[in-house]
């Protein structure tokens, strides 16, 4: 009788021990969880690249067109970073993160950089104007 409740013991280890073990799957089989903080910065930088896009576009009427230009490569090649990037861990996201959002603000500033030069000129102009 020993055996017999040694055997049923045993069974319902193996049963248990598979169960509790994902039926075979391994880590890497068990499906990906949605990764919040990649979903989150990802929308955070579409928009802001979206934002940037509209005002490279005002910009294009200028007369410095080649610097829009450049501006707009910029931005674009940053587009292609964004949704080309397959991070697997948080450790390479940050990473990512550190250096695109670096990029971002670089982007950024030449469009301000650019308005600021336009808003300039249109000041020198009226004060030529109110001179005359």
């Amino acid at each position: 009788m020993g055996k017999k409740i040694a055997n049923k013991l045993v069974i319902v280890i193996l049963i248990s021990i598979t169960i509790l073990s994902g039926c075979g799957l391994t880590i890497r089989q068990q499906p990906v969880r949605s990764r919040a903080w990649d979903r989150d910065y990802r929308i955070e930088y579409n928009q802001r690249l979206s934002h940037n896009e509209r005002r490279i576009n005002d910009l294009k009427s200028s007369n410095q067109r080649d610097r829009v230009y450049v501006i707009e490569v910029r931005n674009n090649n940053m587009k292609r970073r964004l949704d080309s990037f397959k991070g697997n861990s948080r450790n390479e996201w940050d990473s990512f993160k550190h250096e695109f959002d670096r990029d971002m603000r670089s982007v950024e500033k030449s469009i301000k950089d650019f308005n600021k030069g336009k808003k300039d000129k249109k000041n020198n102009n009226n004060r030529n104007r109110r001179r005359r």
